[in-house]
């Protein structure tokens, strides 16, 4: 009777649920940093944002000064607030209408700085690269 009753219990031994356990340990570990990692780059794409309005800003000023044959870009200097980003700074410079930059560099939480570049024309397309 007793051996009747032991064969008909089900379940998981002891040693499967560590076994288990492990294993998605083991997952955690691998995966838990990539996650970090995209979500570093996710916060920081937003440098882009700004970086690319204030290329476009100078753009537009580049079209009104063309029609009274002037050259004198205006520079950003103060960075747009970003959340999750700390020491938001643009190092623009006023330059000609064929050579526009724009640069705005901030830090994650973690203390990776990214930064965001935009250059182009004003009668061009303004492409924009973030790094690392």
């Amino acid at each position: 009777m007793f051996a009747q009753m032991h064969r008909d219990q089900k379940g998981f031994t002891l040693i499967e649920l560590m076994i288990v356990i492990a294993i998605i340990g083991i997952l955690a570990a691998i995966a838990l940093p990539q996650y970090n990692a995209y979500r570093r780059k996710a916060q920081a794409s937003k440098l882009i944002d700004g970086a690319r309005a204030c290329a476009q800003e100078m753009a537009a000023d580049c079209q009104q000064d063309v029609n009274t044959n002037s050259t004198n870009l205006v520079s950003c200097n103060t960075a747009p607030t970003l959340p999750y980003l700390t020491n938001t700074t643009f190092t623009s410079a006023g330059g000609t209408c064929t050579a526009i930059n724009s640069t705005l560099t901030g830090n994650t939480p973690d203390g990776t700085t990214y930064t965001a570049a935009c250059t182009g024309a004003y009668n061009t397309n303004i492409t924009c690269t973030l790094t690392p």
